[in-house]
Order: C-alpha cells, then structure tokens, then sequence
C-alpha cells in the first residue's frame, strides 16, 4: 500500500480510470455545444470528425511509445498531457481565443484518454498476482466504464445548467487533473525492469480488415460495425442540432439526452448478462445494431425532451448488446494468430465509420432537416441490420457449445470473475488431451504458453526431482502461462488415466481484454501464486 494504506497500485490505476473516462465522456458534451454556438454546425460537425480521428492517431503513436518506454511513466504523461490540454482549452474558450485552439486542444485531450484503456490493459498484468486477479480487474474496468457512462454526460448537463459551456470545460480539466493523484500511485514491480521486449510483428491492419470482411457472409462485421458507427458519428452532430434547433430547449439537455443513453447502457449490461450466450453472439451483435435503427426512429418522431431521452434509451440498451457480441464473435471467429490484427481492424472501422457519419451530418439535415435526417440514418441501420441477421442466425445456430467443458471452467477458479458467455466462448478454444499412465504432460524448463485443466485421473508433480501434491480433477496448472510466455517451474506426469484441457494464453486474455497484441510484454516471470504450483 502507498500514502498511508490509501491507494495500491492496482487501486490507483482503477481510480484514475474512473476519472479520466468521466472527463472524456464529459468534454466532448461541452466541446461540441461550444463548438456550435460560436462556429456553427461546419465547426460541430469537424469536431465530432476530429474526437473520432484524432484518437485513432494517437492511440498508435502512444502504443509504439509503449513498447519502448516505462508503461507507466507513459500513463503519467498521459495524463499529464490531457489535463494541460483541457486547461489550454478552458482558458482559450472563456479568453474568446480563436476557436481552433479551443477545440484543438479539447480533441486532443479526448484523444490522449482513450489510450488509458490500453495502456491499463498493459498494466494491468504486472500488478495482479493470479489469472483469476487478472480477470477480476478487467472486469471492474468495465463496470467502470458502464458507470462513467452515465455519470460523465450527467456532470455535464449539470454544468451547461448552471454555467456556459467553456467554463463547463473546467469540470472536464478537474476530473483529469484529479486523476493524476491516484495514477501517481502506480508503481510496477522491480521485475518490469527485465523484461522481454516483445519483438514479433503486429500484423498490418489491412491483413485484419481483410480477416474481419471473410469471418462472416457479405463482410457481415465490418458493414453493421460501419453502420452503426456512421449512425453514432451523425448523432454526435444531430443531436446537439435536434436540442438547439428543433426542440428548441437549453444546451443542458444535450447532457441530459447523453446521461439517458448512459442509463440505457446499464440497463442493457444487466439484460445482456441473462440473455448473452455464445450460440446468440452474432444475433445479439445484429440485434443490437437493429435497436440503434430502433432508437434513432423513437428520437426523430418524438418532439419533446422526454421522448428525445427515450430514444436515447433504447440506443444505450442497444449498444449494450451490440459490443459483447461484437468483440466476443471477432476472436471466436479469427484465426488465434490473426484475432488481435482482427480487432485493430474493428478500431479502423469504427473511427473510419464515426469520421463519415459526422462529415455527412450537416449535408442531411440542411437537405432534409434535422429529424427527417435522424430518420433516414435510422432507416438505413435497421435495413442493414435485417439484412445480415438470417445469415448470422444460421452461424449462430451452427455454433457448438460443449455444457460439459463450459461446467469445468465454470467450477475452475480462476475463471469465476468471468461472465458466462467468456467462459462459454473459452469453452469453445479448449483442445482435449489424454495421457497414459507415466506419460509427461509437461517438463521443467520448458516453454509454456498453455493452461491445462484436469477433467479426469491424477497427475503426480515434481520440481527439481523432489515430489509436490498430486492434482486431480478440476485443478490447474500452467495458469501464469497465461499471462506470459515463460518455462515450466515443474514436472507433471500423469499418475493414471488423464484427461486434460488446455487452453491458449492469447484465447484467455483476448477473451477478456479484447486485444491480445501487446501480451508478450506484460507479465513478469517472477509473478507467482502463493501456496499454489506454477509449472
């Protein structure tokens, strides 16, 4: 513990989390209201272009950072950087400095905390002791996120209530500037100091997008992936557009409508829980881009605040839904060695979809007018959406979920903080092995990047020639294998008939990360378990 019992690294990291994704769901609110009122809807509609390119740019350049440079310290000038950018462009809107400094800095800002989520990814693994931690905390981070969501553009309706929007910024700086205190409580262990830098190829994005637009009949992904997001980007600019200038209300309620959308994301969290299953991955992920078209279709027939924040409502329950399926069905479905190339190639699609959605915003609405416009895109979303889903379906249905393999890793510890649709994708990555009694599963010394599961029989340990408990079913070994590439601390040999399973280290951390590319250097090879072998 550090500053008095107050904060652990691990803490540390999780609060700056909390801070900064308020901040960056918060700043644009106030950004593109400001950008509105004194730059019209051109300067509305480039703003939402650039939060959506800018960190796209940035997210590449701080990665190669990382791969060079103390993860930390990286995080630190992050931060660092974010937090002077939002004074910068607090004190450059309430100053009436020309409006391009305002917003360049407010989207850099933005740009530079989206990289938290990678660069805490990164992390993550050096101040966890166990797999089971590990997925413990990527799953607070996403509770996080889903709690931020709402509470970021609540603040901010709050703000534009009670002040203007450039001193609304000031809110953004402070949630940012809050965070360095706690992110300066991260402290990696001596053993970072050695580790391995990872020297095997990324990939190039354009493999993954061509990966991306075969997983799936008529480049399924990547078409409702754009859709949704072109649809996202628009709404960005209509709906600041919808509040001003057709309904006609204060800027307060564009936070309000966004807080709506929030509250629809927890809810659609907590029914995505219940009804998520691997065999209904690719139906959520439709499904998910058909209620967007749903919600856009209530926000543009309403014609009050109070039907506006319902179709809101629906969009956050939809993007609930839409995500799990998304990210879940791209690993699943990728080639292991092309999953995290796969993945990146989403990111593009979304900044890519995000970009064109807000550039064609204010064409539609001066054509059509703003809800006509709104209208139309939701239209759009829902026809592309019941396009793909009979084909989608049918893979759905094509998808075959082993219940007695998902019951073993259900009952395995270090995969309890997992929701069941991870442990059921897991489930589906499993190879089944069996051993003859005295047959060697794994030697000491040797490399390991597999964790084995024992489903049946006994298996005898030894480490360094002298004898350790035998494991049985259920047990693990291998499990820091799955947070690096490191050798085998001890000798397994099956004592009888036995049967294990084992799983690959990148179909565990991209299952619950999402990206698995900058694995090989995350994890110390002095990480250990108390009490617990670690072949």
């Amino acid at each position: 513990m550090r500053a008095g019992g107050i904060l652990t690294p691990r803490r540390g990291l999780q609060t700056g989390w909390a801070l900064t994704t308020t901040g960056r769901l918060f700043v644009p609110v106030a950004l593109l209201v400001l950008a509105y009122q004194r730059g019209g809807t051109g300067a509305l509609a480039a703003t939402s272009v650039a939060l959506a390119f800018i960190g796209a740019v940035v997210s590449v350049v701080v990665g190669r950072l990382g791969d060079r440079t103390h993860l930390a310290h990286v995080l630190m000038g992050v931060v660092c950087l974010a937090a002077a950018s939002l004074v910068v462009s607090m004190i450059a809107a309430v100053l009436e400095w020309p409006l391009l400094v305002c917003l360049a800095a407010g989207t850099m800002a933005c740009g530079l905390l989206a990289t938290y989520r990678p660069l805490q990814a990164s992390l993550f693994p050096w101040l966890v002791h166990t797999p089971r931690d590990l997925a413990s905390a990527n799953v607070a981070a996403i509770g996080i996120e889903s709690a931020a969501s709402l509470i970021g553009p609540l603040l901010a309706g709050v703000a534009l209530l009670t002040t203007t929007p450039d001193r609304a910024l000031g809110v953004g700086a402070a949630c940012v500037l809050l965070a360095l205190l706690p992110v300066a409580a991260v402290r990696l262990p001596e053993s970072y100091g050695h580790r391995e830098r990872d020297s095997t190829q990324r990939g190039s994005f354009l493999a993954g997008l061509f990966v991306l637009f075969r997983l799936a009949r008529g480049g399924a992904f990547p078409a409702l992936a754009g859709v949704q997001t072109f649809a996202r980007g628009a709404l960005n600019v209509l709906l600041v557009l919808l509040v001003l200038e057709d309904l006609r209300v204060s800027e307060d309620t564009v936070g309000w409508l966004w807080a709506a959308m929030g509250v629809g994301g927890l809810a659609g969290a907590a029914l995505g829980s219940r009804i998520l299953r691997v065999a209904r991955l690719l139906r959520s992920f439709a499904g998910g881009v058909f209620l967007w078209g749903v919600g856009l279709l209530v926000l543009a027939a309403g014609s009050s605040p109070a039907t506006a924040a319902m179709g809101m409502f629906v969009i956050g329950v939809a993007n609930a839904i839409e995500d799990p399926g998304l990210f879940t069905s791209v690993p699943r479905l990728a080639p292991k060695e092309m999953a995290a190339q796969a993945l990146g190639a989403v990111e593009i699609v979304v900044c890519v979809g995000m970009a064109l959605g807000s550039a064609a915003a204010p064409g539609l609405a001066a054509a059509i007018d703003v809800r006509p416009a709104i209208f139309a895109i939701g239209v759009g979303v829902i026809l592309v959406a019941l396009l793909y889903w009979p084909s989608l379906s049918r893979m759905d249905r094509a998808t075959v979920v082993t219940d007695a393999s998902t019951s073993l890793l259900a009952e395995v510890e270090v995969f309890e903080p997992l929701p069941l649709v991870v442990v059921e994708h897991l489930a589906t990555r499993l190879t089944r092995n069996d051993y003859a009694p005295g047959e060697v599963v794994v030697r000491e010394g040797d490399a390991g990047d597999t964790l084995h599961v024992i489903s049946a029989g006994r298996a005898a340990v030894s480490v360094a020639g002298s004898p350790r408990p035998e494991l049985g079913p259920h047990d693990v070994f291998g499990e820091i294998a799955l947070l690096r590439d490191t050798p085998r601390t001890a000798t397994v040999t099956a004592a009888d008939d036995l049967t294990t399973y084992t799983l690959h280290r990148t179909d565990f951390l991209t299952a619950i990360q999402g990206d698995c590319a900058p694995v090989e250097t995350l994890a110390s090879a002095r990480l250990r378990r108390d009490g617990v072998l670690d072949p």
